[in-house]
């Protein structure tokens, strides 16, 4: 009876054991939640690429636990990161980018086993916790004047649980960061040698005495991202007309862009074209020159002309 007593005993042990082990195996299960990143930190909410203001865009996700609370980690990587920088593509073109765990510490998040302990998220559940919600911050720098359309970069985000001394792979999941860029075109008018200001949309060219052969210049810059075309109009069909409503004495002028003269008779006329063009940060510099002509015996008084230049973009 004691023999058959202990071997019973032998038989139910090696059971309890393995329905142990495998409570707790099913303790801990964390999931990760996150969607493909849009970027939406410009106005409107798209890249401006001659916008020098930087945005940082806050990336909210979330870890779920099921079980018994644990530590865990988060990390970022992808073929195209280096250094913290990353690189989302369009065709040829790049636009570069950068992934920090917050918007005061500014730590760029890295992959393990390189990533120090402030290069990757971490946290830890407490009893009765099932969610924890995390964020990243992403951020463009500013002035990367690239063309227009849509960069892409995928991004891998694996979930560890554990720390950086003893960890185990619980999920990954790879979500695209996307980017629009926008086609922009912008004119700024300016004396010459003045550099690229978005706001100098008017200029006035004041000749006092009017005089046969008197000149005045000023500078027109344009830049865009995709190219471009300039139009011009003559409020006057290309004379200096009185602003005494009494008289129609006009006098004559000649304009000139970067040298070729231009027949202000035409309405609406393009008087610049840049295809595919892409310029740099201040823009292609265009010389405007005005030459007084007969003056003859026009009255006395004021003599004005107003000439509306549009800039048109390609794309």
């Amino acid at each position: 009876m004691n023999r058959q007593k202990i071997i019973g005993q032998g038989a139910i042990i090696p059971w309890l054991c393995l329905w142990s082990c495998c409570v707790t195996a099913a303790q801990s299960q964390l999931r990760l939640e996150v969607d493909n990143i849009v970027w939406r930190g410009g106005t409107p909410a798209a890249y401006d690429v001659f916008d020098a203001r930087e945005y940082a865009q806050t990336v909210y996700f979330k870890v779920r636990l099921t079980g018994a609370p644990v530590p865990f980690m988060v990390t970022f990587a992808g073929a195209s990161s280096a250094g913290g920088h990353w690189r989302a593509a369009q065709g040829g073109n790049s636009l570069e980018f950068e992934i920090f765990d917050s918007p005061t510490r500014w730590n760029a998040l890295r992959d393990l086993p390189a990533a120090t302990a402030s290069e990757i998220l971490s946290g830890a559940f407490v009893p009765g916790e099932g969610v924890k919600e995390l964020s990243c911050v992403v951020r463009v720098p500013a002035e990367q004047v690239r063309p227009s359309g849509i960069y892409l970069c995928p991004i891998k985000i694996t979930l560890y649980q554990g720390t950086r001394n003893s960890f185990v792979e619980m999920e990954v999941k790879t979500v695209v960061f996307s980017i629009r860029v926008h086609s922009v075109a912008q004119i700024s008018l300016g004396k010459p040698g003045s550099p690229f200001d978005g706001t100098a949309k008017a200029q006035r060219l004041d000749f006092g005495q009017l005089e046969k052969g008197e000149t005045m210049g000023l500078d027109m810059r344009v830049r865009s991202n995709t190219g471009y075309h300039v139009t011009m109009e003559s409020e006057n069909g290309g004379v200096l007309k009185s602003t005494d409503s009494r008289t129609a004495a006009t006098i004559s002028y000649a304009l000139q862009i970067n040298g070729a003269a231009l027949n202000l008779g035409r309405a609406g006329q393009t008087v610049l074209s840049r295809s595919s063009h892409l310029t740099d940060y201040n823009g292609d510099r265009h010389e405007l020159l005005v030459t007084i002509g007969q003056v003859g015996n026009a009255p006395a008084g004021t003599y004005e002309d107003n000439l509306s230049l549009t800039v048109v973009s390609d794309n």
